[in-house]
């Protein structure tokens, strides 16, 4: 999912994709249809972006804002168009005080076209039915500009603009909507009240950094927590799959419509839901949305504009929204497409916000991030579009000017603690957190086989850490440590296990055309950006190409603002070809870290040494080879028990073989009629008899508390 548009000014934005010229027309920035044949001619650009951080006073709002828009890669559709398009229209509706800002994500043939039509044409509609709502609502002696809105009319007044986009896209002879759409995500300020509303078609999502806690004390270390504004519109949730259903849709995952997967007839009970989810989300594919006899439309959503053929089985646009205050500690609001949270949770996307003074900067570092992330797990990357607002200054609204409710009328806002959506809410959030799990469950299975690949402490002597060893400054360990937190295998790291990797991650120095790594060689190093600019290149050709192909992704390091991405995370997984080519654009500072110093620490730093001792004294282990005990050994992580606890239990299946660290255990056995006990302590071993019979022979409890490998 994923043409890019941005109604900025044309003078204020950097339409750097090419799309049509922006201007204004009187206080409503729009964009002119485009000429998709002179679009087809010019160069395809990567991005869009403002080229600086801008500015509104809103009534009572003070609100800095930038937007960037990525196109992803598709290696086997390199003209593919980025299918994401935004709007922001400041003095919305003809009044200083308002402004609307939104993400569209386009699917489907004519996806591109889609969003670029909501971007055109929903912003307009919209403006006019809120002018017409206001002149309604005027009193005898009042100008329609004086006239605020309550919720309820808003909200009317944002569903009929939905709607009647999604009836002028089905009319279009421009493009084709039948098996084509865009989801539509946006925030209505109305500055005089310091009021928002945020309106979602779709999956694309809005999330608000608060800087309070619960209960409304305030966070330490100038931390945020993350709010949803937005709920994705799934068949994970059951409101909607019901919906989906009473019009007559199957509601199946790929696997399920290709036979691989059984069909459950009542998977809307709470508890199959839960394992639909699961499964299918981590499997790779969710749920999706299918005619009752044939093969189409496969949405994986169950909202949108356009999608016509779809709309007939349940799939609407009637938009779901949630209006409310802004108050003291609400200073960070996110719009993006689901690109950007494909690898990274709303919490993570507002941490890294919360890091720059500047949300231009902001977006820039969630974008490259996450395009960073679909780099390295993918074979390609989504469409990526977000804009970042920063709220500097909230000033009490004069309601009693400006307000149209009554105290104690129906229209009372909406709280963000109910955004969150109960059970569906978390069934979502589970099968989510499911896939970026698997994921890295994924490479730490990788890392335990492929480990073996790298030298060992037979083939080679050992690892001279002397050699390389070398202390770093403070500052050095600090950048090294920031840039760890988005490595999936350093994250994980002990402190002891940084400490040796800052000794022997390795500075690199490079100039302007260097080439980093090569497209098709094998890899065996892990890369941190300190400073300068590093552009990733693809090819078709990768071993007769100069150039090293076509750029896709530039890395960008900042020492100033803390901004180090890496690269080259899977070499230290295993020796297989490089996916790409990075060629440095400036002169810039690397670190490398090499996988067999990896591997060492994982063996030795922490006593693991000890360990590959211990496994290969066991009996039940005579059979594997000394390469593959050293990987069990790198492998085997800490598990703590509290006193009193049953670590195994005689006669339950059994999984793991525990080694005591710290602490003592008694085991308890019966053999012939005769129970047996005894003590163990640090390096005593038990648990390796279910690696026979598949169960454990004896219990085992904590007699103080204890860790165990």
């Amino acid at each position: 999912m994923g043409g890019c548009s941005s109604k900025e000014n044309s003078k204020g934005s950097t339409e750097q994709m090419q799309r049509p010229t922006a201007q204004n027309r009187g206080s409503i920035t729009y964009i002119r249809p485009r000429d998709d044949k002179a679009e087809g001619e010019r160069e395809m650009k990567r991005y869009v972006s403002s080229e600086t951080t801008k500015s509104l006073q809103m009534g009572g709002l003070n609100v800095r804002y930038g937007y960037m828009s990525q196109r992803g890669y598709y290696p086997d559709e390199e003209g593919k168009p980025n299918q994401d398009s935004f709007s922001i229209n400041t003095e919305f509706a003809k009044q200083g005080s308002d402004a609307l800002f939104a993400v569209y994500d386009g699917h489907g043939r004519d996806g591109d076209k889609c969003a670029q039509f909501s971007s055109d044409h929903l912003p307009n509609i919209l403006s006019r039915h809120i002018r017409k709502m206001k002149k309604t609502n005027a009193k005898a002696d009042q100008l329609p500009d004086d006239v605020e809105l309550g919720k309820d009319k808003v909200q009317a007044a944002i569903n009929l603009a939905h709607k009647q986009c999604n009836r002028a896209m089905h009319a279009s002879r421009d493009f084709e909507d039948a098996l084509s759409g865009t989801t539509a995500i946006s925030t209505y300020f109305q500055g005089r009240r310091n009021r928002v509303t945020i309106s979602n078609v779709g999956d694309s999502r809005a999330v608000l950094g608060q800087r309070i806690n619960r209960d409304n004390t305030a966070l330490e270390d100038g931390s945020y927590r993350a709010l949803p504004l937005s709920r994705d519109q799934t068949p994970y949730r059951s409101g909607e799959r019901k919906r989906i259903r009473a019009c007559g849709a199957r509601i199946l995952s790929l696997d399920q419509i290709e036979g691989v997967e059984p069909i459950n007839e009542d998977d809307d009970d709470s508890g199959t839901n839960i394992e639909l989810g699961e499964e299918i989300d981590e499997g790779g594919d969710p749920p999706r949305v299918w005619h009752p006899t044939m093969d189409y439309p496969g949405t994986a959503f169950t909202r949108s504009l356009g999608d016509r053929l779809a709309e007939e089985l349940g799939v609407i646009a009637d938009p779901e929204m949630v209006t409310r205050e802004l108050k003291e500690g609400d200073e960070i609001i996110v719009l993006a497409s689901d690109g950007v949270f494909e690898f990274l949770t709303n919490q993570s996307v507002i941490d890294i916000c919360a890091k720059f003074k500047d949300p231009l900067e902001a977006c820039q570092a969630v974008i490259s991030q996450s395009y960073e992330l679909w780099l390295q797990y993918e074979l390609r990357t989504d469409d990526i579009t977000m804009i970042c607002m920063f709220i500097d200054g909230i000033d009490k609204p004069k309601e009693d000017l400006y307000s149209s409710e009554k105290n104690g009328s129906s229209h009372a806002l909406d709280k963000l603690d109910d955004i969150g959506g109960g059970k569906d809410a978390l069934r979502q959030q589970k099968a989510n957190v499911g896939k970026m799990s698997k994921r890295l469950n994924d490479m730490k299975a990788l890392l335990e086989e492929s480990l073996q690949d790298a030298p060992t402490s037979k083939s080679n002597g050992g690892f001279d850490f002397k050699k390389i060893y070398t202390e770093k400054m403070e500052e050095d360990k600090e950048t090294i440590r920031r840039a760890s937190r988005s490595s999936v295998m350093l994250q994980s790291m002990t402190e002891e296990q940084m400490e040796m990797i800052y000794g022997v991650i390795q500075p690199l120095e490079v100039e302007p055309g260097d080439w980093i790594i090569r497209q098709g060689e094998d890899g065996d190093k892990f890369y941190i950006v300190e400073d300068g600019e590093f552009e990733v290149r693809i090819s078709g050709e990768p071993k007769t190409t100069k150039s090293g192909g076509k750029v896709v992704h530039t890395y960008q390091g900042s020492k100033v603002n803390h901004v180090h991405p890496t690269f080259g995370e899977l070499a230290l997984l295993y020796a297989s070809p490089r996916a790409a080519t990075v060629i440095s654009k400036t002169a810039g500072k690397l670190w490398a870290l090499d996988r067999s110093a990896l591997k060492a620490i994982l063996l030795g730093i922490d006593g693991k040494k000890d360990l590959v001792k211990i496994l290969r004294s066991i009996r039940e282990l005579d059979g594997f080879k000394d390469e593959e005990i050293e990987d069990f050994a790198s492998n085997m992580e800490e598990v703590s028990f509290k006193k009193g606890t049953n670590i195994s239990v005689s006669g339950e299946t059994g999984k793991t073989l525990y080694i005591v660290s710290k602490g003592s255990c008694v085991i308890n056995l019966e053999a012939g009629g005769e129970k047996l006990s005894s003590t163990l302590q640090n390096m005593d071993y038990f648990g390796q008899e279910m690696m026979a019979s598949g169960r454990y022979l004896a219990t085992v409890e904590a007699l103080t508390d204890t860790v165990c490998w």
